[in-house]
């Protein structure tokens, strides 16, 4: 792509798909015709230069000229969102899961408490959300009407005076990007699956109901004793899960170092997954006869359907993971431009 057409790509971006045909035929006519029958690069930077920023000229297209972010702020403002929402949202569900935590009081089922939980948290994060949107707007509001628009903010680069050098980018393919809301995802996970792990004894279980419609923990599926034992291990992978993840967001793009360490640890989960899956104590035994009751079957035929279900699960577990690996490696492989 030349200047030429990397200064037309961003100005149609920002208009109306309906009129983008025309209006880059229109701009690439102008550009030619400012410049000399045997132009340079540096003729080109000129041109560009005179013209101005992309946001700018897209403004001068635009039929409705009256806006609430003017164009000399409306790019920061963007990306202000964009870098604030996520982390709003992360936030949000951390203070939930923490507020929750010293409210449990341990007399409801956890599943049920969870349940609430992420109802509340749903509604917190719309609420914030907004919140969010509203005070943005309003100081780019106040900054551009008092005329202070040179602020440099934090983590937005470009916020000084645009030039045609600002066109020559490296170009870093869509599948290659690590966006920071999959490093958010990537927490959330991390922390979801350890909670889960820690808490299966009072979480993954056999339900019933009170009299008053509200659920009510039995007993376990899984053997917590099992599970710990496993503990020191599991503890690394999540630990490991975490720098991968930090290092994910510096980089912010697949690369083969991220490829290999995503590799091994894809590989030492299942393995630990797997190790686990298969403890003949795995299951908790006094589980197997109260099914076997609920359902009226014997004991052996629940214990054959659960190891059915363990052997499908610890299948899609090595499919999934191997598909991933695969993935990592492909991105990283992307050449960027």
């Amino acid at each position: 792509m030349t200047l030429i057409d990397a200064y037309i790509h961003e100005v149609s971006k920002r208009l109306h798909k309906n009129k983008r045909e025309d209006i880059k035929l229109e701009l690439k006519a102008t550009i030619e015709n400012m410049l000399p029958e045997q132009y340079s690069e540096a003729d080109v930077k000129e041109v560009l230069k005179r013209l101005g920023s992309p946001a700018k000229v897209a403004v001068s297209y635009q039929d409705t000229p009256r806006f609430l972010i003017g164009p000399d702020v409306f790019d920061q403002y963007t990306r202000m969102i964009k870098l604030v929402f996520p982390w709003a949202i992360f936030i949000t569900v951390i203070v939930q899961v923490v507020e929750r935590i010293f409210l449990y009081s341990g007399e409801e089922a956890l599943l049920s408490t969870i349940i609430s939980a992420f109802a509340l948290t749903i509604v917190a994060i719309i609420s914030v959300l907004f919140h969010v949107l509203f005070w943005i707007t309003v100081i780019f509001i106040i900054i551009e009407r008092s005329g202070t628009n040179n602020i440099q903010w934090p983590f937005i680069n470009d916020t000084k005076q645009w030039t045609p050098e600002n066109l020559i980018i490296k170009t870093i393919p869509k599948d290659k990007i690590i966006t920071l809301s999959d490093t958010i995802f990537s927490f959330v996970g991390i922390i979801i699956f350890a909670f889960v792990y820690w808490n299966s004894n009072r979480l993954l279980g056999i339900y019933t109901t009170n009299d008053n419609g509200s659920l009510k923990f039995v007993m376990p599926i899984f053997n917590q004793n099992v599970l710990q034992s496993y503990a020191l291990i599991v503890m690394l992978c999540i630990i490991l899960s975490i720098a991968l993840t930090l290092l994910k967001w510096r980089t912010g793009q697949w690369t083969i170092l991220i490829a290999i360490i995503n590799a091994l640890l894809q590989s030492m989960g299942t393995i630990v997954f797997i190790f686990i899956a298969v403890h003949q104590d795995f299951i908790h035994s006094a589980s197997i006869p109260y099914i076997a009751a609920i359902v009226e079957t014997t004991s052996a035929k629940v214990s054959f359907f659960i190891d059915k279900i363990l052997l499908v699960s610890m299948i899609i577990v090595v499919l999934a993971n191997a598909f991933d690996i695969y993935q990592g490696f492909r991105k990283a492989k992307i050449p960027t431009s």
